[in-house]
């Protein structure tokens, strides 16, 4: 045992060895600039997954540090664009389930089938504490949500936990929503479908 623990390596290789798999698994992104936090890696989603319903959110787990901003949340289409949207936002939760900001509301625009949509927080979010936050995704359209790029699970029961512990990878909640995200994210009902989220 050394002062650092278990852990005998050398630590300027290592965190090189860190910084070289972040490279690796987010092209072109640079670990030590701006935030960039995302749920998976493009290159995992390669599915056209049904992971909205209208009117209901669909959250995914993002770790987030205190001191952290967040500007945008980042999704795209895949093969289905949105029929007849009203209302299409995204939100931030604590990890107490807690509301902590909303972005706009694109309302009736447009979201063709494989296009990348970014929605902005009018004002960027400082993360007050750090954990497992959540963020969601909602769409309201009268004839058809859009499908996401995603990755596409066996069934919902891999997607709720198959340990104790583990967090659920994609959560419906709420109901008839339109313009406004609830002020808490409610109880979560596991979906197979895993859309990629990121946050700049």
């Amino acid at each position: 045992m050394t002062v650092h623990g278990a852990y005998t390596g050398i630590i300027r290789d290592d965190l090189a060895n860190v910084f070289n798999q972040a490279a690796e698994r987010f092209p072109g992104v640079d670990p030590s600039g701006d935030l960039y936090r995302a749920n998976m890696s493009r290159l995992q989603a390669v599915g056209n997954v049904a992971a909205l319903a209208t009117g209901v959110m669909t959250s995914v787990p993002i770790y987030l540090r205190e001191g952290e901003t967040v500007s945008s949340v980042t999704v795209a289409s895949a093969t289905t664009a949105a029929n007849g949207p009203t209302a299409q936002w995204c939100a931030l939760y604590s990890p107490t389930g807690v509301l902590v900001d909303q972005t706009e509301d694109l309302a009736d625009e447009a979201w063709g089938a494989n296009t990348a949509k970014t929605f902005d927080f009018d004002t960027p979010v400082l993360v007050a504490v750090t954990g497992w936050h959540r963020v969601a995704v909602m769409v309201t359209a009268s004839s058809a949500v859009p499908t996401l790029a995603g990755v596409a699970l066996h069934n919902a029961v891999e997607s709720a936990a198959l340990v104790t512990g583990e967090l659920i990878l994609a959560g419906r909640s709420g109901s008839t929503l339109t313009d406004t995200a609830p002020g808490t994210i409610g109880t979560l009902t596991a979906n197979a479908g895993v859309p990629l989220v990121i946050l700049t």
